[in-house]
């Protein structure tokens, strides 16, 4: 039996995106015999983009340490413009909007002296905390998850003391990382920036990540003498959709499930749904997580839309509105960069059976796997006049599920777990 150390921030009570991709490969490596144990941060002093306590029944016989994080910046952060911990702002957020003269110090003051990211103040107290347990357990191979990306130096600094096997998981790029750009970041600290990537990339004895440009971005960086990265997709988990329960709205219903804000698509979205309801057809849109104000603000000012907010849900709530809506709205962000995200969301809208619209890059890892979909339409960002008529289609339709089994069995989280365990087995 292999021992292993998951060394990931992102751990229930945290909900959202980033922590589901390590949650079920925790949950099958144990299946699959693996002991494993998890190193994260102590919710107490996390800065957390949601909660989601759903998720504690995948964490059953995995064994779970925790380091406290002395000082958060991006607690520090949200208490001040929110009065509020409980409020977090999203990952990658942090003083990414320049409202405000705070907001433009505050993220000036992230980009260049919390380096590579705002929890970088985790990792002394968690550098700690995971030499004590591998004392104590004499663990095989240590892994390590990121954004943020602050957590692969803890793996760094384990392959420096004990030579472990190392495995570090990029579920986006580091450098190139599409809010990096929001941040006015100083030559030295881009320098140090890259220097620290560089030694993760080059000390890490495997890499991971979720598609395939993403893989040639980080094997670029080193040797391609000597390949090292897999991509493996994030996938779905086939038994949350076996607990869905029909309910679909006699309204047709335009559902977009988790985070968007003003750096994604947004403003095509509006016009269409103008027109469209300018012409008499009557939509529901549905907004499911955390939504920028000026987004929800324009959405309102369409005349005869029906907005309803549901705000942020258990991971099993938004996947019931995504199987329970008539088209699914997924817009990626318009910043440099963002033809690599290939999001776990993308794998559950395709899951669901139901009709999805991705507004990005056409020629991007997402618009490549949507291309296997009949079910599924990638468009460029402002093609509104693509936009009505793809909606205005779907609305005659008679609202049909699309099942494609055979298609979707690779995505399972079972079968990306298998990869996964192929590539442990090669180290």
């Amino acid at each position: 039996m292999k021992k292993i150390l998951v060394i990931s921030y992102y751990w229930p009570p945290s909900g959202g995106s980033g922590v589901q991709r390590w949650l079920y490969f925790c949950h099958y490596l144990k299946a699959a015999g693996f002991e494993v144990d998890v190193l994260t941060v102590d919710p107490i002093t996390a800065a957390y983009p949601s909660i989601d306590n759903s998720l504690d029944g995948l964490t059953k016989g995995i064994n779970v340490h925790y380091a406290s994080s002395s000082f958060n910046p991006v607690n520090i952060y949200a208490k001040f413009k929110k009065g509020n911990l409980k409020k977090q702002v999203p990952a990658g957020n942090f003083g990414s909007k320049k409202k405000t003269f705070f907001d433009q110090i505050a993220g000036f003051i992230r980009a260049n002296f919390f380096l590579p990211d705002a929890r970088v103040t985790w990792n002394k107290n968690a550098i700690a905390k995971a030499i004590e347990i591998h004392e104590s357990n004499q663990f095989d191979l240590v892994i390590t998850t990121g954004p943020p990306h602050s957590t692969h130096l803890i793996g760094l600094a384990l392959k420096k003391n004990y030579g472990l096997k190392w495995l570090a998981d990029f579920r986006d790029p580091w450098q190139e990382l599409y809010y990096n750009s929001l941040f006015k970041k100083l030559p030295f600290a881009k320098k140090i920036d890259a220097k620290l990537e560089n030694e993760v990339l080059i000390q890490a004895d495997k890499i991971t990540t979720v598609g395939p440009s993403l893989k040639e971005l980080l094997q670029g960086k080193i040797s391609k003498q000597t390949p090292k990265v897999n991509f493996i997709y994030n996938g779905f988990d086939e038994k949350i959709f076996e607990n869905c329960t029909e309910n679909r709205s006699p309204i047709f219903t335009i559902a977009h499930i988790g985070t968007w804000s003003t750096q994604q698509a947004y403003k095509e979205i509006v016009e269409a749904l103008t027109v469209i309801c300018n012409e008499g057809y009557q939509i529901r849109f549905l907004l499911v997580g955390k939504v920028a104000p000026f987004i929800l603000q324009e959405l309102k000012t369409i005349p005869h839309l029906l907005v309803e907010e549901k705000g942020i849900v258990s991971h099993q709530e938004a996947v019931n509105e995504m199987y329970n809506a008539d088209i699914l709205l997924n817009c990626y962000p318009i910043l440099t960069q963002a033809e690599y995200m290939i999001s776990g969301k993308l794998m559950e809208y395709l899951a669901s059976g139901n009709y999805n619209i991705t507004i990005g890059d056409l020629k991007s890892d997402g618009a490549q796997l949507l291309q296997l979909f009949p079910s599924a339409e990638m468009l460029a960002n402002n093609d509104v006049e693509q936009l009505i008529q793809l909606i205005k289609n779907r609305f005659a339709s008679n609202r049909e599920r699309f099942v494609y089994p055979e298609l979707l069995e690779k995505f399972t989280r079972k079968a990306t777990s298998i990869e996964l365990i192929e590539v442990l087995n090669n180290l």
